[in-house]
């Protein structure tokens, strides 16, 4: 009788990566956490064209994307969010994910988690199981600054809050962004409690990109938190439309 595999909890997956997360900023190489999707060659451009209005809104954590072609289907790898989480814990500050879920967002500014899944109760990623409801409306958010997006919350050590800001503004000079909020210590993040001592970080989730792609009747194959790619391979995303 073949033995069967253990579970493997979300969170366990999460922090095996993060800990192989080598990305250097300043000198744009090293490796980071991906998501894949997997699309026809057929539905590439359009594709492409939704990705690039969703970066456009920042509503993504990256403009920069590696492609590869899979016989008649082509394999896109984008940023995760939980790449920012590792250059963090790279940088010596404890971060912790705590969850991923949605998001609701009124005149173009997040307001609260609606729902939200913890990394640790779940096998399977939270925004995988979001995103294949269809309970997202991120085209809603593009259109009229109103609607439902994808994202995930990081705790760390209240102590590291200004190492965790500058981080942050040096991600952001390099295009990696997506932060939504960063909390204050012991303070609710977007409606959701922090343990105490800590402070909360929602990042906006890089699987956005493929949810827009599904809002618009793309048929795509999306894995989220998938492995780690060597950024210095990646191009932006305006080098490919």
């Amino acid at each position: 009788m073949k033995r069967a595999l253990p579970l493997v909890f979300t969170l366990s997956r999460i922090e095996n990566l993060m800990h192989q997360v080598s990305f250097d900023f300043a000198e744009m190489r090293g490796r980071i956490i991906t998501n894949t999707t997997r699309v026809d060659k057929k539905n590439l451009q359009e594709t492409l064209a939704v990705f690039f209005d969703v970066i456009s809104a920042g509503l993504a954590v990256s403009p920069l994307i590696m492609m590869e072609e899979e016989g008649r289907r082509i394999k896109l790898k984008t940023a995760c969010s939980l790449t920012i989480s590792g250059v963090m814990l790279k940088h010596g500050i404890p971060v912790r994910p705590k969850g991923g879920g949605l998001i609701e967002v009124v005149g173009r500014k997040p307001t609260r988690f609606t729902d939200m899944l913890m990394y640790w109760a779940t096998t399977v990623d939270p925004i995988d199981l979001l995103t294949a409801q269809g309970m997202t409306d991120i085209a809603g958010m593009m259109r009229t600054g109103n609607g439902r997006i994808l994202g995930n919350l990081q705790e760390a050590p209240f102590p590291a809050r200004d190492r965790i800001e500058e981080l942050l503004e040096q991600l952001s000079a390099v295009d990696f962004a997506g932060i939504l909020e960063l909390g204050d210590p012991n303070m609710d993040v977007l409606g959701v409690s922090v343990e105490r001592d800590h402070v909360g970080i929602a990042l906006v989730g890089g699987t956005n990109l493929v949810a827009a792609a599904q809002e618009a009747d793309i048929p795509v194959e999306h894995e989220s938190i998938s492995d780690l790619t060597e950024v210095s391979l990646m191009k932006h995303i305006d080098e490919l439309i």
